[in-house]
């Protein structure tokens, strides 16, 4: 059955379908015009005519269906049938071929719809987050899915050895009118699809600047690390387009540029984003879980803050003179981190290569120092405890941070 389907498939999307119907059509008229009964001016032109009546249509759409009324040909029959002119019968036969082709090509597109948009299994063996992404990829190209899928729902449960327990991935994809279903079902991946048909039915994202595609989700769930922990038993990934309720301490950047993390600036908050929230579980009793921890990683963020956030931060900023100025005024404070937080620092993937020391820092009660150099201001070194990375910043951050030195 499966081969039917794909001829089904290959013959509609190779244009088999229109070539045949093209072929038929100007065959049968071609044959009727020379069974005509007598010799007519522009009778061929009158044949294509009576042909385009009969495909005449009006739709209208009820609920999810649509339905189809063959206005030509009630025109032509209850009106125009019985009217005396030459070449009466071919006429009245390309006029039924016109509303026979109308509903042949509507079966055809039923028939294309229910191949198109059956529900399918994938047979793929040792299905795990190590092979989730390359998974997806096949199913894709199977189902021909477009790059840009937005999520509606994902959810994924995993053991300590990144086994799928539990897949519920529900993807709208506009350019092919498809709400595709796919999860896991006695071992194998179960597709279901279904049509698009009207606006209605497209998922209205409400923070549509702050959604990711599955293809980017997929990619930053293999990439980042996620930290594993002795009593886990499962651990739980979701996505969400809406996160501004979360606590800023339990949130992370992803780095676009190599799918690092990094914690984000204190005292921020976050007024839309999308990611994933990380949930490693531990077994209580049989059917009962507990959380161990959580955590959110943004793929895409939109962070704030008021200056009353800032009252307890010490904020410091330092040359390699040992000139130091801390900044307390509480608005300069609010003003400095909104500086900061406004741009978005790349962490640069070739930092093993840096051989520059910063002259200029920024500092917190935190923990945090970031620290630029004037040689390349392009480049700035973030310190965290005794971890340190290099960031790509915008070149001009330098310069703004070092007017405090200058005051």
């Amino acid at each position: 059955m499966e081969y039917i389907y794909r001829f089904i498939e290959f013959a509609e999307e190779s244009g088999m379908v229109d070539l045949i119907f093209g072929g038929a059509i100007v065959s049968y008229l071609i044959y009727i015009y020379y069974k005509k009964e007598e010799n007519e001016k522009y009778l061929a032109l009158k044949l294509v005519g009576f042909f385009l009546l009969g495909l005449l249509r009006v739709g209208f759409t009820y609920d999810w269906y649509s339905i189809i009324i063959p206005a030509g040909f009630l025109l032509y029959w209850f009106l125009l049938k019985n009217k005396e002119r030459p070449n009466n019968i071919i006429k009245k036969k390309a006029t039924i071929l016109g509303v026979s082709i109308l509903y042949l090509t509507i079966l055809s597109n039923i028939i294309y719809d229910f191949a198109d948009y059956r529900d399918m299994k994938f047979d793929i063996k040792n299905i795990s987050m190590d092979t989730l992404k390359e998974d997806y990829k096949t199913i894709r190209n199977e189902l021909g899915l477009s790059w840009e899928t937005d999520i509606i729902n994902f959810e994924v449960k995993y053991d300590n050895n990144k086994k799928i327990k539990l897949l519920d991935m529900y993807i709208e994809d506009k350019v092919n009118n498809k709400l595709v279903s796919i999860g896991i079902y006695n071992g194998d991946y179960s597709i279901k699809q279904s049509k698009i048909n009207n606006k209605d039915q497209i998922v209205d994202h409400e923070f549509g600047e702050f959604s990711t595609t599955i293809e980017e989700l997929l990619e930053t769930i293999d990439n980042i690390e996620l930290k594993k922990y002795d009593k886990a038993d499962i651990y739980t990934i979701k996505y969400e387009n809406d996160l501004s309720y979360i606590e800023n301490k339990k949130a992370y950047i992803v780095n676009s540029s190599n799918y690092s993390t990094d914690k984000l600036y204190p005292n921020s908050d976050i007024i839309n984003a999308s990611g994933i929230m990380y949930i490693p579980m531990e077994k209580v009793s049989e059917g009962s879980w507990s959380d161990i921890d959580y955590k959110y990683y943004l793929t895409s963020y939109e962070i704030s803050s008021n200056e009353e956030d800032y009252e307890d931060v010490e904020i410091t900023i330092e040359n390699i003179n040992n000139k130091s100025v801390l900044i307390d005024d509480i608005y300069e404070k609010h003003k400095l981190m909104e500086e900061l937080n406004s741009i978005h620092i790349t962490r640069w993937n070739g930092e093993s290569d840096v051989d520059l020391e910063p002259d200029l820092f920024i500092k917190d009660n935190d923990g945090n120092r970031l620290g630029l150099c004037s040689k390349d201001k392009g480049l700035a070194r973030r310190d965290i405890g005794e971890t340190s990375v290099w960031y790509i910043v915008p070149s001009d951050l330098y310069d703004k941070i070092n007017i405090y030195t200058m005051k």
